[in-house]
């Protein structure tokens, strides 16, 4: 009996284990996933200023090529948010018109940019690299019509920093979760596992008596009482039939 109580006891505390781990990590991708939207949605709201800044120029009759002053917008836009490290506006091929950094006029921007312009299903739209991330916005002329791309590129640090603060967290109160969990559910189950092994007792007993054919035990209150009354009327049944059966046969013979 003590070795089922110990195996319960294991695979209790395996399973709470398997549970509160999930848990944790779910629950620490779902913050950074949070955190990552807040910080796109706060580089955005940049990102539309300069957007209603082109569609103004082009509705007074003004080329995409030729804006002047773009260059000193982007500049001036990028230094309103510390987390903006470049912006740049580029075509539909890839190469980069006006930039913040202008050494990158003229050059072409990674492919991954220009596929996830053009799979976006709105205006909107974004990649992820390994320090940094970059929030976009497909920027259209009164026609509705897509004369190029704005992509602000800002540092990954940001979300970094305030998931590895929320990983701790999540990561500390897991831990005393499962102190918690790993207190309780022994105690827990020594109670349940005392009556399963009552039943399991009472269950031998009766079933030692039915082999020895003696007395039927007392009833324990256990679950198997009915069950075990019900196999003992069966049997008496049965053997009071095999007797009958006997009887017959000896007398015909």
């Amino acid at each position: 009996m003590g070795t089922i109580r110990v195996r319960f006891i294991i695979v209790a505390l395996v399973v709470s284990f398997f549970a509160v781990g999930m848990a944790a990590f779910l629950n620490y991708f779902k913050y950074k996933s949070t955190i990552s939207s807040i910080v796109r949605s706060r580089v955005l709201v940049i990102g539309r200023n300069i957007e209603n800044s082109v569609q103004a120029s082009l509705s007074v009759g003004m080329q995409f090529m030729e804006l002047g002053t773009m260059n000193q917008l982007l500049a001036r836009e990028k230094a309103s948010d510390r987390l903006i490290r470049n912006i740049e506006v580029f075509d539909h091929t890839g190469q980069v018109i006006y930039s913040t950094d202008r050494q990158r006029v003229g050059e072409k921007v990674p492919p991954a940019w220009t596929e996830a312009a053009a799979r976006s299903k709105t205006t909107e739209w974004g990649t992820e690299g390994p320090d940094e991330y970059v929030a976009g916005i497909s920027l259209k002329n009164n026609f509705d019509l897509t004369v190029g791309y704005l992509a602000l590129r800002y540092s990954a640090e940001e979300v970094e920093r305030a998931a590895k603060v929320a990983g701790r967290e999540i990561l500390l109160a897991s831990i005393f979760s499962f102190l918690g969990i790993a207190l309780i559910a022994p105690l827990a189950l020594i109670v349940v596992i005392r009556r399963f092994e009552r039943d399991l007792r009472a269950l031998e007993a009766a079933a030692s008596h039915l082999e020895d054919k003696t007395d039927p035990p007392m009833p324990t209150g256990s679950a198997f009482d009915a069950a075990i009354g019900n196999l003992r009327t069966s049997l008496k049944d049965a053997n009071v039939a095999l007797d009958d059966l006997r009887a017959k046969l000896d007398t015909a013979a």
